[in-house]
């Protein structure tokens, strides 16, 4: 899988501070986990937009390479968000129980992948077909890591299109302006 276990819990641990930043300077003190979830299907869904041509049948435009790294990074934010707050109300769902069922899922879906398009696993990122209701904001992630990685992503792209965006919004916490 292109995210390694140790980087996914260093950007859970750093989504966490950002978040905590932004919900003192806001005075948000509840915060549904529904909302966080909605904003992470805007971010999916900009995502595979970006994939022009790989998913937009009468589109010869190819990808936008780093607007889709964007946007992925952006849909990674709002993940971890989730999963860093599904993790305060679960004791046993922490970021280490996130990625291994990331990575379950992963290496049972590789049989899927195969024979499958682009376009069709943007279908499921943005629809992703489970019967486990906890599962579809999972499913829905892997199938964007699924994407970036067939699109010749790398870990080391994600990490730094993440710290990149995380600065930026710790930049916008601190001035306050969104």
């Amino acid at each position: 899988m292109i995210l390694s276990e140790q980087t996914f819990i260093e950007l859970a641990g750093k989504q966490e501070v950002l978040d905590a930043k932004i919900k003192a300077a806001k005075g948000i003190t509840e915060l549904p986990l529904e909302r966080i979830e909605l904003a992470y299907r805007v971010e999916a869904a900009e995502c595979v937009n970006e994939m022009k041509g790989g998913m937009k049948y009468w589109s010869d435009k190819p990808m936008n390479r780093e607007a889709f790294l964007e946007e992925l990074v952006d849909a990674l934010h709002f993940y971890l968000s989730y999963v860093n707050h599904n993790a305060k109300m679960f004791p046993t769902a922490d970021a280490v129980y996130e990625y291994i069922e990331l990575e379950d899922a992963y290496r049972f879906g590789e049989t899927w992948f195969v024979d499958e398009e682009p376009w069709q696993w943007a279908l499921r990122a943005l629809n992703p077909d489970v019967e486990i209701n906890d599962w579809h904001l999972r499913v829905s992630f892997l199938y964007l890591l699924i994407i970036a990685e067939h699109a010749g992503f790398n870990e080391q792209d994600i990490i730094d299109t993440y710290n990149k965006k995380n600065k930026t919004n710790h930049d916008r916490s601190d001035s306050g302006v969104y």
